[in-house]
């Protein structure tokens, strides 16, 4: 297994070493995972306590403090290395969230639902269930980083290095903050499978099973995803909707909501593990995206303090609530414990991050509320928050410099949308992409179009249907600046705005493998609207935009070619109708008429987590005695103990195989 930084890096920092190999003795010796021995109480989630609360860092951050950094990975190293049959070892925690399938400390699954991981998606519990969760992993990590703290020699080593240890907490990817140096791209790091022998980002072969991840080409698809990831993150935190609206996709919040956002990070990997909701965790992104999601949610909790959790009902189960349950703040944050005695978190309890050990740099000194927006504007106000006049508004239109920003500041401009309905009830992931100008005749290529605006993206599978539509936007007015300065656009009036977007935008739906899914046969209930809206532009860094007016949906800018006439199944069109194995165009209907096909090889249902322990001990981590970062290598997987293997989960790749086939 490899694991490296090399987007955030000076250097490469390289572990390589084996996800199936027994752990070392002293795996669960750490103070917060001995209770993990004792099958027969509850594990007692509780961060990281009796250091002090930490700050998480950013992970361009935290690779400049070597001595942390190096810390950080060696201890998922030894994370990462421990018997897979503990409690309180990576692959049993990442299987909370979705495979294998199965109990975690003690919590049965609900009549049903069996067949789910335990997290909650599109749920008003999505945002406080990752806490505990995150603060679990983060639990198990610093005991790990102790471990090695104490294979320095007696004295004033160790106490340097128990220091260190105590600072150690998960990082996060800001993926919405303009990177430095014009760099872009996410933390590539692989955890090791049995047939695909680490985790796969994009990959080539989708599920074949010599896929290989094509890392660049993620990390092209990640950078130019992040202006409007940068622009739809400053509304979520500086535009307020209550918690039950923008913390989550089943509530149809007016501007938009953290878990498309979220969604869209974890489909821009395609086929990869990231984009399975049901094996995403264990890729160690996962943690790190994660880890940002949490520190969103507390910079929206810092900003709005007065809202929280209310009760819902659940638009999908999970593997113990019911479908239609009604959670809420004081509901079980099944399966993490708060004590031995197996009280529960809950949204209630968990509501406070510093209970945890940990808290972010934004957070530290209790910032005032013009200190903190200051801190929102430098970290993601977008270069352009507006353009043109606004309908009663005098003052001129913003001069674009050569860098792009407004350097004069209008008091009123116009804010330009898409407003984006996707119904969640196809079983699979997707997205809908805008475009200003037409796309690449190759799906494959729209991510990384010149024309690319943004996406919205909903994450789902087989086990996840709910009949919710998810909505929210994607921003358009920092590309229509562009577009003016280039020429292209000519004046940033409202009319020629307007009438720029109907010759020039458009939009395309594309399914998880990249592939298209026909414009002329979308999901029923699917609608992209362009909508404009008066804005305020604010005179100081520590104020924020505000929207003080009505919306405007520009009904007339379809956005939408005639009805596609294209190639179908295995090329075929109007007039060379497909067999019916495929389907078939209906003149009448007006476009192809598919069917649920199902072209599996038997080979594929062998390759999703077959993942088994041996006899092949963990490698001796040696203290390291520099502020270099230390490379640790561990012997290949040999032969798999048959009596420790991990049950073979066929049926996830059957499911995801059949649902794709369909379009």
């Amino acid at each position: 297994m490899k694991f490296f930084i090399s987007s955030v890096a000076t250097f490469t920092t390289l572990l390589t070493f084996s996800a199936s190999t027994q752990a070392a003795t002293n795996s669960t010796d750490g103070p917060s995972c001995r209770a993990a021995k004792a099958d027969d109480s509850y594990f007692s989630v509780v961060g990281v306590q009796g250091t002090g609360v930490h700050p998480r860092q950013e992970l361009r951050e935290l690779e400049k403090d070597t001595e942390t950094w190096n810390f950080f990975l060696q201890a998922f190293a030894r994370f990462q290395a421990m018997d897979q049959g503990e409690k309180v070892s990576y692959y049993k925690v990442a299987g909370i969230h979705g495979v294998p399938f199965g109990q975690w400390d003690g919590e049965a699954g609900a009549e049903g639902q069996e067949m789910m991981g335990y997290c909650p998606h599109v749920s008003n519990m999505f945002g406080p269930w990752h806490r505990p969760y995150l603060a679990l992993f983060e639990q198990i990590l610093h005991d790990r980083a102790v471990d090695i703290a104490k294979e320095y020699p007696v004295g004033e080593a160790r106490d340097k290095a128990m220091k260190i240890a105590d600072k150690v907490r998960l990082p996060y990817w800001d993926w919405a903050i303009d990177p430095p140096n014009g760099e872009e791209g996410f933390p590539q790091s692989e955890f090791q499978f049995k047939n695909w022998d680490h985790t796969i980002r994009f990959p080539v072969d989708g599920f074949a099973l010599n896929a290989t991840s094509r890392n660049e080409a993620a990390n092209e698809r990640i950078g130019k995803q992040q202006p409007n990831n940068r622009d739809m993150l400053y509304k979520l935190l500086t535009m307020y909707q209550p918690y039950n609206q923008v913390s989550n996709k089943a509530n149809g919040g007016t501007i938009g909501n953290f878990e498309t956002l979220h969604d869209g990070l974890h489909t821009v990997f395609g086929l990869g593990h990231m984009g399975i909701v049901e094996v995403s965790a264990f890729d160690p992104v996962f943690w790190f995206h994660h880890a940002n999601m949490d520190r969103i949610f507390a910079l929206y909790q810092y900003r709005y303090p007065d809202t929280w959790v209310e009760d819902a009902a659940q638009a999908k189960g999970t593997f113990a609530v019911a479908k239609g349950a009604i959670e809420g703040p004081k509901s079980p944050l099944t399966p993490f414990h708060m004590n031995a005695l197996g009280d529960m978190w809950t949204a209630t309890t968990s509501r406070n991050w510093t209970s945890f050990g940990y808290t972010y740099p934004e957070l530290m000194s209790s910032p005032s509320n013009q200190t903190f927006t200051a801190t929102l504007n430098k970290l993601y106000k977008p270069s352009t928050q507006g353009i043109g006049n606004s309908t009663n508004a005098t003052t001129p239109v913003p001069d674009i410099g050569s860098g792009g920003n407004a350097t004069k500041i209008t008091t009123k401009a116009i804010d330009w949308l898409c407003e984006v309905k996707m119904p969640s009830d196809i079983q699979i992931s997707y997205s809908v992409r805008a475009f200003l100008g037409e796309p690449d005749a190759d799906p494959k290529n729209w991510p990384t179009d010149p024309n690319y605006v943004g996406q919205l993206a909903s994450l789902s599978s087989p086990r996840m249907n709910s009949d919710v539509i998810v909505t929210g936007n994607i921003v358009l007015t920092s590309r229509l600046a562009q577009k003016y300065q280039s020429g292209e656009l000519k004046s940033l009036s409202k009319e020629d705005v307007a009438a720029y977007l109907k010759a020039n935008f458009s939009w395309r739906i594309q399914a998880l493998d990249y592939s298209e899914i026909p414009r002329n046969n979308p999901p029923a209930g699917l609608n992209v609207t362009v909508f404009n809206v008066p804005v305020s532009i604010p005179k100081s860094d520590d104020e924020v935009p505000t929207w003080d007016g009505e919306v405007e949906y520009n009904h007339d800018i379809e956005g939408n070619p005639p009805v596609y006439n294209g190639p179908g199944p295995d090329g075929t069109n109007s007039t060379t109708p497909s067999d019916e194995s495929a389907g078939h165009f209906d003149a009448a209907a007006g476009g192809w008429v598919w069917k649920n096909v199902t072209q599996i090889e038997t080979e594929i249902v062998t390759q999703y987590i077959t993942v088994g322990a041996d006899a092949t001990p963990a490698p001796e981590v040696q203290p390291s005695t520099t502020t270099a970062p230390v490379v640790v290598e561990t012997p290949s997987a040999g032969s798999v103990d048959m009596e420790t293997r991990t049950k073979l989960m066929t049926s996830v790749v059957i499911e995801y195989a059949t649902v794709i086939g369909k379009y």
